[in-house]
């Protein structure tokens, strides 16, 4: 078997220590690990340089002058004419590494690549994580390519041979667009290596010192801070603890929001008890998670699934996770996790449940850390692909 992973995205790079890279990486490497052949086409590693010194083009400098709409059509433009400069390249390595299957990171306003699968008769793999023109308009703004974002979408969801998503809920909703997907529609949620925990009890215990959490119980978030995480919804239940100086919140990660987190923390009293470590090293999560008691994912979209509760059963911790599809498709309530709607009332009753019960805590984290090995490492998820696609 020959698979060509391709992603036309121009600045998702192979080497990011980011969630995608990640994602990247581990699928392709589990295959490797199948015996499978793998050559990559990254789009976003064809400038050369490393993850982090993108370069704004020239015409940054001109953005505020522009209304947004326009601007994000500029922005759109350059990416379609991008789009179509991958085609020759494209062709050229399937020309010469003639692979059984193109797998494709779809991303938005791209459609190269089912496009030349199609016109070289080879089968095409769509990877699609977000509903993209929408997502699209609500991280940027509108543009006036979202109509031909959405054209190029249902092009993608009509000609794949096998769509690949994170979440049932995320399969549904392309099946509004396109009914007769079902049949070639798998659902793949995130998934975690497990050697990734290989650290030293020297680093965790590093961490423990380092931010004084002797005799404390400590609450903890891990990820990218957007709105759409809860962390503030976290912050305002775990105020309202009835408990004294020995907890903790630990608030592990970085976003545009985490001044606004600080400034929350302070208003409600509880910034002493609040440890924000911003960005971190990939390598300095997991000595951080040893030293929760509890992890939190207060929040999460509707569509994606969250890497970071499959990282919390990793290292074998009681989970409150939202009570959301992408979720449920993994998780149980009150089996291997406590699942609550996103409100802080919510969350401040799980949180007390948790820690006035130590029995629970450690069932849901055994019931968890067991499902995670089971069902949730890349060499199955990729396994699954594979096995969906021959």
């Amino acid at each position: 078997m020959k698979i060509l992973y391709y992603s036309p995205h121009p600045q998702l790079k192979l080497n990011a220590p980011t969630g995608y890279g990640t994602h990247m990486r581990e699928m392709i490497a589990a295959w490797r690990r199948m015996g499978v052949e793998v050559k990559t086409y990254i789009a976003g590693d064809l400038g050369g340089e490393d993850y982090g010194e993108y370069k704004p083009s020239k015409i940054a400098r001109f953005k505020k002058f522009i209304p947004s709409v326009w601007w994000e059509s500029l922005k759109d433009f350059q990416l379609i004419r991008f789009d179509k400069s991958l085609e020759p390249g494209l062709k050229e390595m399937i020309h010469e590494f003639q692979p059984d299957l193109i797998y494709e990171r779809v991303a938005y306003l791209q459609n190269s690549g089912v496009k030349t699968a199609e016109k070289l008769g080879i089968k095409h793999i769509a990877e699609i994580n977000a509903p993209y023109p929408s997502e699209r308009v609500y991280f940027s703004g509108p543009s006036y390519f979202f109509k031909q974002a959405k054209d190029h979408e249902r092009q993608i969801l009509a000609k794949a041979d096998l769509i690949s998503v994170v979440s049932s809920d995320l399969k549904k909703h392309f099946q509004q667009k396109l009914t007769d997907i079902e049949s070639k529609t798998i659902v793949v949620p995130n998934c975690v290596n497990p050697i990734e925990t290989n650290h030293s009890m020297e680093d965790a215990a590093g961490v423990h010192d380092s931010y004084q959490l002797q005799g404390k119980t400590v609450i903890g978030f891990v990820g990218s801070i957007f709105p759409y995480h809860g962390v503030h919804l976290l912050i305002e239940a775990f105020s309202k603890l009835e408990s004294d100086s020995d907890t903790r919140l630990l608030i592990v990660g970085d976003g545009a929001a985490l001044p606004e987190l600080k400034a929350q923390a302070l208003s409600l009293g509880v910034f002493d008890r609040c440890i924000f470590t911003g960005s971190v090293l990939h390598r300095e999560v997991y000595p951080l998670m040893e030293n929760m008691d509890i992890c939190c994912m207060p929040d999460s979209n509707w569509y994606g699934s969250p890497v970071k509760i499959f990282e919390y059963g990793l290292m074998k911790k009681p989970v409150i996770a939202p009570d959301v599809g992408p979720v449920r498709d993994v998780m149980t309530d009150g089996e291997d996790a406590l699942l609550v709607k996103p409100k802080s009332a919510d969350l401040k009753e799980a949180l007390e449940t948790l820690l006035t019960d130590a029995d629970l805590r450690k069932r849901i984290a055994g019931a968890w850390h067991e499902k995670v090995l089971l069902k949730h490492t890349w060499d199955a998820a990729a396994k699954k692909v594979l096995n969906a696609c021959t």
